[in-house]
């Protein structure tokens, strides 16, 4: 995706929060296509799965799917396979806009693969995106394009290194999750026990 195509795609959106990742593979299309087509598959070696809590789709790639993870959903809005899938947000409120991804061959026999993000956030999302969603997306898309990589390209040039705050981020929220868990535990036992 150039950067022309990406700012155009950011005004249609009418999006106050833009984000393009971008990897330029020793790849053909045909073959960073396939990859992009097995996306949702459960083993797909696109999807981080070591760091990452898995993207769950209601089918395989078909414009019309839904996916997402936790409380943010999304429709393959349009897909041209070995070229671009679009999704378009549909939940939480509050979140308005696409994100997808793009193949383009490179002059020089590569092939680049974009990762975009155009948001049209509430104040509050957009708030949360700055302090915290930012910096943890950021580190799986990196993540995500490391494996493609790895997968077409028989390892990674430049490995990627998380920031401080997606450590701490994590750390925290994987906290908060395991208080929450043991304090339903804890509701479930008192009242089985009366």
């Amino acid at each position: 995706m150039t950067r022309a195509e990406f700012k155009a795609l950011a005004r249609r959106e009418r999006a106050n929060v833009v984000s393009l990742h971008q990897r330029a593979l020793r790849s053909d299309p045909a073959a960073v296509g396939a990859l992009l087509a097995g996306f949702y598959a459960p083993d797909s070696p696109l999807w981080p799965h070591a760091a990452w809590p898995r993207d769950l789709c209601s089918g395989p790639m078909g414009e019309g799917c839904i996916g997402g993870h936790g409380a943010t959903r999304y429709r393959l809005e349009r897909y041209v396979p070995g070229e671009q899938a679009l999704f378009r947000f549909i939940a939480p409120r509050g979140y308005r806009g696409v994100h997808g991804f793009r193949i383009q061959a490179l002059e020089d026999g590569r092939t680049c693969l974009s990762h975009f993000t155009c948001l049209r956030l509430s104040r509050y999302h957009r708030l949360m995106w700055h302090l915290l969603v930012r910096w943890v997306h950021d580190a799986l898309i990196g993540d995500l394009l490391d494996g493609a990589e790895r997968h077409l390209c028989a390892g990674v040039r430049r490995q990627r290194r998380w920031k401080w705050r997606v450590h701490l981020i994590r750390h925290a929220l994987g906290g908060a999750r395991l208080l929450a868990e043991a304090a339903g535990l804890k509701r479930r036992n008192h009242h089985a026990s009366h």
